[in-house]
């Protein structure tokens, strides 16, 4: 297995390092414990490269020279306390209040074609409620989602469609509604707040491009990347407004 540090040009992102992706799943883990932290973009790629110009020097794997690389991420993080980015949860917050708004207004879209009034009975607003609980909860379950996909991500994937199909069941059981909108004000209105989101969003995700990239002090920078990073960022921005275009299409069609 070859550590030697390298130096390729035209790219200063870790991830094309060939150390990196020797070490894919060491070096994984130990970002991510960084990036939860809220631990800048170029930092952490300072970190990076101190163990891979350790381990090359040495001759040792980094979880021979270094161990545990959550552990090892935690004990450089309380030593070294850098300037932090608060991105993550900005991003979390803003990303689930676009979805709740697209539930919502894509789900007025077939009572608005067909004249009627958008409502709620009380388990349809307790499932909502619900839901509105989990999305507020995302920044902190975030980071066990992302570490224990299986043990946390899995019984949350399987809760929320059962909250999903109790509200749909029971808005054929004819309970009687605690809750009734203009269906048109609804679902014109969240698609105007999902827009504004997007917008927010994006110059969140663009504003500090360079502190969201992982960059090697082993590698020259390259400006090509930071300008394909930020068209990147279109696509997590808009995917929401897009989607609730194409469900409020067929929504109406359906109705």
């Amino acid at each position: 297995m070859n550590t030697t540090p390298h130096t390729q040009a035209g790219s200063h992102e870790v991830w094309q390092r060939p150390f990196v992706q020797a070490h894919q799943k060491w070096c994984n883990d130990f970002v991510l414990e960084l990036r939860m932290r809220d631990v800048p973009g170029p930092v952490i790629g300072e970190r990076l490269g101190e163990v891979e110009a350790h381990c090359a020097e040495i001759g040792e794997t980094p979880a021979e020279a270094f161990g545990d690389p959550t552990d090892y991420a935690r004990q450089l993080d309380a030593e070294g306390s850098p300037a932090r980015v608060s991105g993550t949860w900005k991003i979390t917050v803003l990303s689930a209040a676009q979805v709740l708004a697209l539930l919502v207004g894509t789900a007025a879209v077939t009572p608005w074609a067909r004249g009627e009034q958008f409502s709620y009975n009380v388990v349809q607003l307790a499932c909502l409620t619900f839901f509105v609980l989990v999305l507020l909860s995302l920044p902190k379950l975030l980071a066990p989602l992302l570490r224990h996909p299986w043990a946390v991500g899995v019984p949350l994937g399987l809760l929320m469609p059962l909250v999903a199909v109790g509200a749909a069941v029971s808005g054929e059981l004819n309970l009687p509604a605690v809750l009734t909108l203009p269906a048109a004000v609804i679902s014109i209105g969240l698609f105007v707040v999902v827009l504004v989101l997007a917008l927010v969003e994006h110059r969140e995700l663009t504003r500090d491009v360079d502190d969201n990239l992982v960059t090697s002090p082993l590698a020259p920078a390259s400006e090509a990347r930071g300008k394909r990073a930020r068209w990147i960022v279109l696509v997590p921005s808009y995917a929401i407004p897009v989607a609730y275009l194409v469900l409020a299409t067929f929504s109406w069609i359906l109705a």
